[in-house]
């Protein structure tokens, strides 16, 4: 898309005089435009699907006409399917625009997603808080973020917050599980139309990161984990006395070098390891199928989630024909 266009795109917007979206301005056309861009592209770290698709960076919201939160929730759920090894990223991200109807407001999906990340009782990160007064502090937010959904009125003054100082008994075991429990519950503390990319962004992988530990303590233990990580530790050691530092991301060469000569040391050091810690290996193998699979049962629910919501997004009548897209 070129500056004229960018620009023209910025000042009449793909929203409707009453504030709505329009997915694609309502023309099939720039759908088939977006998806062909995802198609062509090669995703990583630094190319984001939903980047891909719009055809570049910060074009997502005018390319396809819906919240930039949205490029965030479909660019986590690529990346996440993608680790349970039966779809790429790639797949995932066209199966994903692909069930984007054209024409619809999707002003409120990803509010309605966080609030799924937020308040579900199965895989919803409040469920966490055990104890006060984290746990009337997730009701009192579920209550308020059901009314906005609901499209009742809230004033500021509503919205409950942690008296600075207060103790916090987050009934959580791991004591940086908890204090990330408490970050997480009052950074939420608004209204899910004010999260932004980054809240998104942190409360997607929070989410994930919950769902992940919640069968921990019958599978692996904190003395398990810190054998664990003493042999891991005493691993990284001798691999830097005898390959010397690790290189920086700058020198390349050396890097994939350094990188192909620690995965070498790394296959010896485990099958040693397996064979003289046999029972704790087979409790890590154990818990690590069951994180799996809770990982898998967590994407598949998202994804239903946020499939769910691009079909039953309203759709927009639109009298004039919207901005051209490119």
């Amino acid at each position: 898309m070129d500056e004229k266009n960018s620009s023209r795109m910025t000042s009449l917007g793909p929203q409707t005089a009453a504030g709505g979206w329009i997915s694609f301005a309502a023309d099939p056309a720039q759908k088939e435009r977006c998806l062909a861009r995802l198609r062509e592209a090669e995703l990583g770290p630094d190319n984001q699907p939903s980047d891909c698709a719009a055809g570049g960076k910060y074009h997502f919201s005018n390319e396809l006409g819906m919240p930039e939160t949205l490029a965030v929730v479909i660019d986590v759920l690529c990346w996440l399917r993608q680790s349970e090894g039966k779809i790429s990223a790639r797949a995932q991200a066209i199966g994903l625009i692909e069930a984007i109807p054209v024409g619809v407001d999707l002003g409120t999906a990803s509010q309605r997603y966080a609030h799924w990340l937020l308040h579900d009782k199965q895989w919803g990160i409040a469920q966490y808080c055990a104890a006060e007064p984290l746990k009337g502090l997730a009701a009192r937010l579920k209550t308020l973020h059901d009314k906005e959904l609901a499209g009742q009125a809230i004033d500021d003054s509503e919205w409950p917050a942690l008296e600075p100082d207060t103790p916090v008994d987050t009934g959580v075991a791991d004591d940086e599980d908890g204090r990330h429990l408490e970050n997480l519950l009052a950074s939420f503390s608004t209204p899910l139309h004010r999260i932004d990319v980054e809240q998104m962004g942190r409360l997607c992988g929070a989410a994930a990161y919950f769902a992940g530990e919640q069968a921990r303590p019958g599978f692996w233990s904190d003395s398990e984990q810190r054998q664990m990580d003493d042999l891991y530790g005493a691993f990284c050691e001798s691999t830097e006395q005898a390959l010397g530092p690790r290189p920086s991301p700058q020198q390349v060469a050396e890097l994939q070098d350094w990188m192909r000569h620690e995965q070498a040391l790394d296959a010896v050091w485990e099958k040693q390891m397996r064979q003289q810690h046999l029972q704790l290996w087979r409790r890590w193998d154990a818990w690590g199928e069951k994180q799996a699979a809770l990982y898998a049962a967590f994407n598949g629910s998202a994804v239903d989630l946020i499939l769910s919501l691009f079909k039953l997004a309203p759709r927009r009548d639109v009298f004039a024909s919207g901005p051209q897209l490119h």
